[in-house]
């Protein structure tokens, strides 16, 4: 990121709530409100997805698109009034859907007037942030190969919103028509995959190409995997997406489920090469915290994509859906979030308060604002946590899982303090000098 490309009025703002939205889902699988082990379909399992998708993944990945787009295509972002409409919106939604889902069973008319109309505000919400991001990425064309997996992943967003408002209408009608009710049968996957590996997985790709090679000095060229994973992730996916909405559990549609899955595994396995092919031959040989904490997320979708083929060929799938989910969702997508939220919070936060210092004395520099030794201890847990309350789903160990699911909350709002402790330097602050170790602030008297 140049000092030239400014930060983006609200991202920060998008990127705050999304870890709050992250603490309260955890909080409710602590709590066992919501229990993976028991099923994904009760109501308030339903909740806390949907409060991690839409809440913590969504706004993440928007707040950090509204700053990181300029960046990578050079260019200003469309506009900076559309995201705190796009922002409303969603959060409006989010409750409407979360007051809609707590009505099952209770009170039907509620459950009918929440549901559409709370995803149908998240959808709108959800436009207004692709559109914006959509029209800066076609004013900068031709952009590089980074700014196309993004460009996929707003695809996958759109269809991730149409497939969801269908589900509430699905959910909310007491006589649905049949073709609502044939995709409530089996759209579950199409909405899944659409959202975890079209919308996320892809935006994170494009992303993650630009902040690690920027971040660790590496080159950015694309080669011939980076266009394969761009080609082979969406063209499988579409695949699994077409199988699950159009053939269902047919024969036919049995077959180019599976060939669509293996050829989106082949797409991320060629990303997941290009990404150790970035820290073998990045310039800045000591690793800081976020890109260690990003190979412990590229870990875990390797893990992932290698449990889900053996999975698919002991025929085992449905066994470890769940366990394989926990671990994609909270060891790679928001362990992927929270390690670069380890860089961007602090990043933006030099820009902010020390960039307009350059050129008029020293400043210090943007790790300064963090405490790495201490964080390191943060991430450990964290991840470890994951892998534990992964292993507990699998051999489906409730009060292994509850101590997994604690210690995993607890990490993450320790790290939360430190990205709130690097949002609040002291303006006057100077540099260290280099090799010195920060520390701890002083508790004032």
């Amino acid at each position: 990121m140049t000092i030239g490309a400014g930060v983006s009025r609200w991202t920060m703002l998008h990127l705050s709530s999304a870890v709050v939205a992250f603490i309260v889902a955890q909080v409710l699988l602590t709590w066992a409100y919501a229990d993976p082990i028991e099923g994904l379909s009760s109501p308030e399992t339903l909740i806390c997805v949907h409060i991690i998708t839409v809440g913590w993944l969504s706004l993440l990945m928007l707040g950090a698109l509204y700053q990181f787009i300029p960046v990578i295509t050079n260019s200003k972002l469309f506009s900076q009034r559309l995201p705190i409409f796009g922002y409303g919106a969603i959060l409006m939604g989010l409750f409407g859907m979360v007051v809609g889902f707590l009505a099952f069973g209770g009170n039907d008319l509620l459950s009918l007037i929440c549901l559409p109309i709370g995803g149908g505000l998240v959808f709108i919400g959800l436009i207004i942030g692709a559109f914006n991001i959509a029209l800066t990425l076609w004013r900068a064309r031709p952009f590089p190969m980074q700014a196309f997996f993004v460009a996929e992943g707003l695809g996958f967003l759109l269809l991730t919103g149409m497939a969801g408002l269908t589900f509430t209408l699905a959910l909310s009608l007491k006589a649905p028509p049949q073709f609502l009710t044939q995709f409530l049968q089996h759209g579950l996957i199409a909405h899944v995959s659409a959202g975890l590996v079209g919308w996320f997985t892809l935006t994170a790709m494009g992303v993650s190409y630009r902040l690690l090679s920027m971040f660790m000095l590496a080159p950015e060229d694309a080669n011939q995997t980076t266009y394969a994973a761009l080609i082979l992730t969406p063209v499988g996916l579409l695949f699994v997406i077409a199988e699950a909405t159009f053939w269902g559990d047919t024969v036919l549609g049995n077959k180019l489920g599976l060939i669509g899955a293996g050829v989106a595994a082949l797409g991320l396995a060629l990303y997941l090469a290009d990404i150790a092919h970035l820290y073998r031959v990045r310039k800045r040989r000591h690793l800081e915290l976020n890109s260690l904490a990003t190979v412990a997320a590229l870990a875990c979708l390797a893990l992932t994509i290698l449990g889900t083929t053996v999975a698919v060929v002991t025929g085992t799938q449905g066994k470890f859906a769940g366990a394989l989910a926990y671990l994609f969702i909270f060891g790679w997508l928001s362990g992927l979030g929270l390690s670069q939220l380890y860089k961007i919070v602090p990043f933006m936060t030099w820009l902010e308060v020390f960039g307009k210092r350059l050129g008029n004395g020293p400043v210090p520099r943007v790790q300064d604002l963090v405490f790495e030794s201490r964080a390191r201890g943060w991430f450990v847990l964290y991840f470890g946590s994951v892998v534990a309350a992964t292993l507990s789903i699998a051999a489906l160990a409730k009060t292994t899982f509850a101590i997994a699911s604690y210690v995993e909350l607890v990490a993450t709002v320790l790290i939360g303090l430190e990205l709130w402790q690097s949002r609040h330097p002291d303006p006057k602050m100077i540099p260290k000098p280099l090799g010195a170790p920060r520390s701890v602030p002083a508790a004032k008297s």
